[in-house]
């Protein structure tokens, strides 16, 4: 079987969604299945070349909002998506896959319709964006790219999104129940992995260590974690909080960080789970979450997880292995904090069944082997 990963991004967006089409595309070449990515996006590019994923450019419009006013500009949409579908079938003449795997809205479009058009099997990934795509699904007048992307979205033979929460919020913006073709498939998008733990100062050897790993911006709750940070360390000065990345308001929360000598700003790191592995507690305290990939890899870790009560994050966090947390509660954030960081027995109890359930629902390789792969043998004899 042969099957083409297409992701496509802006430039400067280059996260999680973007590896997992390079993990996928790894993973399936372990299970003997002949894979290439196809991407604009030359940082996708350049991670699949240092893992050894065969990967080759693709055509992509980085224009991608067609929203409000420009709605009028639907017509050169559209042509826009018939000369990718043309694309798309030169593409496919010439690769000659089984499957081809779209993620994002552009290819959803084109590479679905050149697909079908060759008899070839279509499977969707959505990276949490349909439920924006498909808002106001149900006004005829506004909308037009979301209603194209909905009507071809019955051309694909499956469509899976990253969680529960994403099949509700993805149904709601419809405005009904979704066809049978959407599914759930927990893409925690990473192989298992023994990490080495990142060495600890000597001044911070004994202390209770909250760790983050995020791009440093308001929506994913940074501001919330400083804040509850600085009063739980009014209490002890056993704390530290390590924040693992890098991002455009990074000055911001310096500044709030101001005079906190326990909270260390690493910056971006090539190995962030290093430092997940050296902490006592993950924390995640985003403000929106379709499925949280660092979640994930903290319960590969073992680590007892605090995070926000949003998106998919409870279907990761339970009362069994962490703590879940009002949205934009820094009071709550910082009790939690509190009740984990003085309590080493239950941080090993959590922490161990976060690893449990990590092995039993989102080991990668299974679900590449037990759900992904039996996907496209149904969707390419179909």
């Amino acid at each position: 079987m042969k099957v083409l990963v297409v992701r496509n991004a802006s430039s400067y967006d280059f996260g999680g969604a973007e590896r997992l089409a390079v993990h996928i595309a790894k993973e399936l070449e372990l299970n003997d299945v002949d894979t290439l990515v196809i991407s604009r996006q030359v940082r996708l590019l350049q991670y699949a070349k240092d893992v050894g994923v065969p990967a080759r450019k693709g055509w992509w419009w980085s224009r991608q909002n067609w929203s409000g006013i420009r709605a009028l500009g639907f017509p050169v949409y559209v042509a826009w998506q018939c000369v990718l579908v043309l694309w798309y079938i030169q593409l496919i003449v010439r690769l000659r896959p089984d499957v081809v795997h779209l993620m994002g809205k552009d290819d959803f479009i084109a590479g679905t319709v050149a697909g079908r058009l060759l008899g070839k099997g279509v499977v969707w990934t959505d990276p949490a964006d349909l439920k924006h795509i498909f808002l106001n699904h149900a006004i005829w007048y506004k909308n037009p790219v979301g209603k194209l992307v909905y009507l071809v979205s019955h051309l694909a033979h499956a469509i899976m999104l990253v969680s529960k929460s994403e099949i509700q919020l993805t149904s709601e913006s419809v405005g009904h129940a979704l066809p049978k073709n959407f599914v759930v498939m927990y893409s925690t998008g990473k192989d298992e992995v023994v990490e080495h733990p990142q060495a600890r100062n000597a001044a911070d050897k004994n202390a209770v260590i909250f760790c983050a790993t995020s791009r440093l911006v308001e929506a994913k709750g940074i501001s919330d974690l400083v804040q509850a940070f600085n009063k739980l360390v009014k209490d002890s000065d056993n704390y530290r909080l390590w924040l693992v990345g890098n991002g455009p308001d990074e000055e911001r929360f310096h500044a709030e960080a101001k005079g906190n000598n326990y909270i260390t700003f690493v910056g971006h790191s090539d190995k962030p789970l290093t430092y997940v592995a050296a902490a006592d507690v993950f924390v995640h305290p985003t403000h929106h979450e379709g499925f949280s990939l660092a979640l994930a890899e903290s319960a590969m870790l073992g680590k007892p997880m605090i995070a926000t009560n949003v998106g998919g994050n409870p279907e990761l966090v339970t009362k069994d292995n962490g703590i879940l947390v009002p949205l934009k509660d820094s009071d709550a954030l910082c009790k939690a904090m509190q009740t984990l960081g003085q309590d080493r027995q239950l941080r090993e109890r959590l922490g161990a069944q976060a690893r449990r359930d990590y092995t039993a629902h989102y080991n990668f390789a299974n679900i590449v082997k037990d759900v992904l792969i039996p996907t496209y043998e149904q969707a390419r004899s179909a």
